[in-house]
C-alpha cells in the first residue's frame, strides 16, 4: 500500500512539472467603432466596423519547454466579423450543388480562416526560428514606430506601404538580444514550379528596444511575378523615445519598384515607385488616457501621388482589457490623379473619402 501510494505521488509529480513547461492560451480581441467617412464624391459613408484599432480577433498560442534552454511554440490566429455575417452569398457551382461563400466572412487576415498569424517556432540560445504565415518585420516596425499602431482613422498606412503586412510560406529567423540589440531575416517563397524567385518575398530587420528607447531598422522586398527582379522595395527606419511626460514617434521610408507595382493604396500604371514618406507623431497620458497624434508626409518623385495626413485620437481605458476610443484623420491631396486616390481607413477598412471619423470600443480577453 505504501509502494502504491508513493508511485502516485512520484506520478503526480511527474504530471505537475509536465503541465508547468507546458501551455496553452486563448485570447482574442473584440473591436466595434462606429465610421464615418467623407470626401467620395458619391457621398458619404456611415457603417460599424469590426476592428478599427485592431481586427477582431480568436486566437490559440502555446510553449513547450524543451529542457536544455530550447523551447517549442506556436500561433494560430483567425479573424472574425463581430459586425455581422454581411458579405454572404448563395452559389451555385459547376455541378449544380448550392452553397455559402463570404468573401467578407473574416473580416482581416485576408478573410481567411487562421488568416491573421498560424506559424510554429522553435527557440533557444541560437535565437528563434519560425516557419508559417507571420507578419513582416517591416509591418511590425512600422506598427511600432506609428503612434496608431496601424489602426485607428489616424493609421500611417493610408499614405505609407505597409510592407506586405503578412507573408505565407515563410522562415524568419531572430538573433538573441544582445544589450537591447537583435537582428532577423526572412524569405516567403512563392512557391511557383520552375521559377522560385517568382514572387519571392525578402526581408531583414536590425532592432534596439531598451528602457524608453525604440529603434528599428527594416528592408521588405517582393519579387515579379516572372522571377526576374525586384518588383517592389520599402526601406523603413525610424523609432520612439518615452520621456514619461511624452512618447515621441518619427519615421522614414523609401519605397520604390517597377511598373505597375502596388502601392498601399493605389496600383501605379505609369512610371517607376518613387516614394518618400516622412512620419512625426506623439503619444501623450491625458486624463487617464492616451492621446494619439502624427502627421505623414507622403512625396512621389513623380509628381503625381504626393499627399500629406493629419490624424488625432484619444483611448480611455475602462479596465485593463477594455477600452472605448476616438479618432479622426484627414488626407489633402497635394496632386490630384485620375488614376487613383488615397482614402482614410482604420485596421480592417480600406475606406471611401479623404476623411474619416472612429467612435467605438474594444475588449481583450
Amino acid at each position: 500500500m505504501k509502494k502504491s501510494l508513493l508511485a502516485l505521488a512520484v506520478l503526480s509529480a511527474i504530471a505537475g512539472v509536465a503541465q508547468a513547461q507546458s501551455s496553452v492560451t486563448l485570447y482574442g480581441k473584440v473591436d466595434l467603432g462606429a465610421v464615418y467617412d467623407s470626401g467620395n464624391p458619391n457621398g458619404k459613408s456611415v457603417r460599424i466596423s469590426s476592428g478599427v484599432t485592431g481586427g477582431s480577433r480568436l486566437g490559440f498560442k502555446g510553449v513547450e519547454d524543451l529542457g536544455g534552454g530550447y523551447k517549442a511554440s506556436f500561433q494560430l490566429e483567425t479573424g472574425y466579423c463581430a459586425n455581422g455575417t454581411s458579405g454572404v452569398e448563395a452559389v451555385t457551382s459547376a455541378s449544380g450543388a448550392t452553397g455559402l461563400t463570404n468573401p467578407k466572412g473574416f473580416c482581416t487576415g485576408s478573410n481567411s480562416f487562421m488568416g491573421r498569424q498560424a506559424y510554429g517556432a522553435l527557440s533557444g540560445a541560437f535565437g528563434t526560428a519560425s516557419a508559417g504565415r507571420q507578419y513582416t518585420f517591416g509591418f511590425n516596425n512600422l506598427a511600432t514606430i506609428d503612434p496608431f499602431g496601424a489602426g485607428y482613422a489616424g493609421q500611417a498606412n493610408n499614405l505609407v506601404d505597409p510592407n506586405g503586412i503578412r507573408i505565407n510560406n515563410s522562415f524568419q529567423y531572430v538573433t538573441p538580444t544582445f544589450s537591447g540589440l537583435s537582428a532577423g531575416a526572412e524569405v516567403a517563397l512563392g512557391e511557383t514550379t520552375g521559377n522560385w524567385a517568382a514572387n519571392r518575398e525578402t526581408g531583414g530587420e536590425v532592432v534596439y528596444a531598451s528602457g524608453p528607447i525604440y529603434l528599428g531598422a527594416t528592408y521588405y522586398g517582393v519579387d515579379e511575378e516572372s522571377g526576374s527582379g525586384t518588383a517592389k522595395k520599402d526601406f523603413l527606419i525610424g523609432g520612439t523615445y518615452d520621456f514619461g511626460i511624452a512618447k515621441i514617434h518619427a519615421g522614414y521610408q523609401h519605397t520604390s519598384g517597377n511598373d505597375g507595382a502596388v502601392s498601399s493604396e493605389s496600383v501605379i500604371a505609369g512610371g517607376p515607385l518613387a516614394f518618400n514618406d516622412f512620419l512625426i507623431g506623439t503619444t501623450v497620458p491625458l486624463g487617464g488616457g492616451s492621446l494619439l497624434a502624427s502627421f505623414v508626409d507622403h512625396k512621389d518623385k513623380n509628381d503625381v501621388y504626393s499627399a500629406s495626413q493629419i490624424g488625432i485620437g484619444y483611448n480611455y481605458p475602462l479596465s485593463k482589457r477594455t477600452a472605448i476610443y476616438t479618432a479622426f484623420a484627414k488626407i489633402n491631396y497635394q496632386q490630384q490623379s485620375s488614376v487613383a486616390e488615397y482614402t482614410v481607413g482604420n485596421a480592417t477598412d480600406s475606406g471611401t473619402g479623404n476623411k474619416a471619423f472612429n467612435l467605438g470600443v474594444v475588449h481583450n480577453f
